[in-house]
Order: structure tokens, then sequence, then C-alpha cells
């Protein structure tokens, strides 16, 4: 019985002092692996959206006058999670869940809060909820990367 390696079609397909190739092992993180600094897990980062969403939640509740089983809530609920998200990133550089939760967002650079256009473009592809699910190597979201920002733990 003859081995794949050792037939002739496959033994001269490749020539003996071809080296294999292999994939490029990707770069190193800028960011540490654990405590401050380091790129937000997903645990912290759900955490944070679920305080936030109830928080948006009781914001529709109170402005829409109760709880309706509508499109209207659904769509109020959005809305408040959104402004949520953009005012209190642009203030103050996190939400109150992300607060809680002990992470903010900086520029990529670490140099500080991101600027409003920024928040801004986040906030939109935040919106689109895909962005958020998608991460690199780092670990940073789609929307993150896009707008030039970084989820980071703060303590």
């Amino acid at each position: 019985m003859r081995l794949c390696g050792q037939h002739p079609y496959y033994r001269d397909a490749v020539p003996k002092d071809a080296e294999p190739k292999y994939a490029e092992t990707p770069e190193p993180s800028r960011y540490p692996e654990a405590g401050p600094g380091s790129v937000a897990h997903f645990g912290s980062r759900l955490l944070a959206f679920l305080i936030d969403g109830a928080l948006a939640d009781l914001i529709a509740i109170i402005v829409g006058g109760g709880y309706h089983t509508n499109d209207r809530q659904t769509l109020s609920v959005l809305i408040a999670f959104l402004l949520i998200e953009l005012v209190f990133v642009a203030a103050a550089g996190q939400t109150p869940g992300m607060r809680v939760a002990g992470i903010a967002v900086l520029r990529e650079d670490r140099s500080g809060r991101p600027k409003l256009r920024w928040v801004l473009l986040r906030t939109l592809l935040l919106a689109t909820v895909a962005p958020a699910l998608v991460i690199d190597q780092d670990g940073r979201a789609m929307h993150d990367r896009a707008a030039g920002t970084v989820m980071l733990r703060v303590r």
C-alpha cells in the first residue's frame, strides 16, 4: 500500500527545495492583555449594553406616557438608547452602563475622548447593530475601528 506522498505524481508535484508557506502571524496587539488599558471584553460590553438598554427603556416609558406594545415604543427605546450613547460618550467618554462596567471610549491612540463627529459616526454605525458584533484581532468592534476609537477598561 502506497501513502499519498510516495506516489510519483505527488512526490514530483512540489520541488524538493521549496519551503512551506505559512500564514503570516498577526501583528501583536497595541493594548495590554488584561487590566486597565486593555480592550473591553464581551462581558463588560454586554453589562454596559444591558444597563444602557434598561435606562433607554425607562426613558421611553416616561416620555411616552407608559409602556406600549407597538412600534412607537420600540422606536422610542432605540432613539433613547442612541441619544444616551451620543450624549454621554461625547460629554464624558462613557455611558452610565459603561461607567458601571468600568469601561470607556477613547481615541485609538488613547489621547482622550473622541471628537463629536467621530462619536456621531460611531453612534450611527452602532444603530445598525451588525458592526458591534464584528470584532478584529485586538477585540475592537467594527464601529470603533471606523470611528478611530477603542473601548478600554478603566479599572
